[in-house]
């Protein structure tokens, strides 16, 4: 009989192709400054891609919610020094969403170059078990400000660069308002972070 059917011997459960151990991940120093620019560009881009008429979130467009979500990861990744990884359960909560929402406005992040994340698994210790234990954990994320969507940023005037509320249409500046109050000085459950508890970001806008 093949080892892996012997009595008391674990069999890991499945890990999704392309994850890489968590303890290997390695962050660089993400700058509030910096979290700023992603924010105003991603605005920006927003507004470019939405045609007169068109509802928010429509194919190929960035939604109210990726915006929120974008700020979201921002705050947790200024607080964090650059660490980045929360649960998608975590963030459905701390936006009052669904977890299939979050998953839409990563994709759409992702479409546009905001946004890259890698799968990861941690090894776990069960008593009395034996051979490989494995579990997929949360992903590592990286905010990206994309160059094209920068330089097009970077067009405007001076004084639109120092405030990007003004080139939001009123439409968006009402929701993004709306969705200010969904997410509190909440923290992150030592559960779905890695960090210790001591260290885990509180929940907070930068602006």
């Amino acid at each position: 009989m093949s080892r892996a059917y012997n009595a008391g011997y674990f069999r890991a459960p499945p890990v999704r192709r392309g994850s890489e151990l968590a303890i290997n991940s390695r962050w660089k120093r993400f700058s509030r400054e910096e979290g700023h620019r992603l924010l105003f560009v991603l605005k920006v881009r927003a507004e470019r891609l939405r045609k007169p008429g068109q509802r928010t979130g429509a194919p190929g467009t960035i939604s109210f919610g990726a915006i929120r979500l974008a700020e979201v990861l921002v705050s947790l990744c200024v607080k964090g020094r650059g660490r980045l990884e929360p649960s998608v359960a975590w963030l459905a909560k701390a936006i009052n969403v669904a977890k299939k929402s979050i998953h839409a406005w990563k994709q759409q992040l992702q479409e546009h170059g905001f946004l890259r994340w890698t799968r990861r698994y941690v090894r776990v210790q069960t008593p009395g078990q034996k051979g490989p234990q494995l579990k997929q954990t949360s992903n590592s994320y990286s905010l990206l400000t994309p160059a094209a969507a920068a330089a097009q940023a970077e067009q405007l005037r001076p004084s639109q660069l120092r405030t990007s509320q003004r080139i939001l249409s009123p439409e968006l500046h009402a929701a993004l308002a709306k969705l200010e109050h969904a997410v509190g000085d909440e923290k992150s459950p030592g559960a779905q972070c890695e960090l210790p508890v001591s260290a885990q970001p509180k929940l907070t806008n930068l602006y």
